[in-house]
């Protein structure tokens, strides 16, 4: 039988305008698992690169980055139409209850930079 699980968090930004920039800086510290651009649009896929146990410290991890890019890349940041946390989770049989919170101040946090919240369940294989 298999367990449900915490997967990570992907950060999801999409924009019509250039995040070279703010993909270069968050690609420092994070793994990018894609980025993606042509005429319309600009699209990248972040994940941490470190171990995380939870949705709330992964998001805590990657909003640091975030907060902590260069000027020019958080300007490339608000130009962003898409800002999304996507929290990832592997479906399963057990246990027959399984949640995993969002603190508040993580919650303010995801607010304060702009960015919402997606959840994706994977299915049981």
């Amino acid at each position: 039988m298999s367990d449900i699980q915490f997967l990570n968090v992907d950060l999801e930004i999409e924009s019509k305008q250039d995040i070279a920039q703010l993909v270069s800086d968050l690609g420092k510290s994070a793994m990018v698992l894609h980025y993606d651009k042509d005429e319309t649009r600009q699209l990248a896929r972040i994940e941490a690169n470190i171990d995380v146990t939870s949705p709330d410290s992964a998001i805590n991890h990657l909003c640091e980055l975030i907060e902590s890019c260069s000027r020019n890349a958080l300007k490339q940041w608000l130009t962003c139409t898409k800002r999304t946390f996507d929290i990832g989770f592997q479906s399963g049989r057990n246990p027959k209850c399984f949640n995993q919170a969002l603190h508040a101040d993580t919650l303010l946090r995801i607010s304060a930079i702009g960015a919402g919240i997606e959840i994706t369940l994977y299915p049981v294989e």
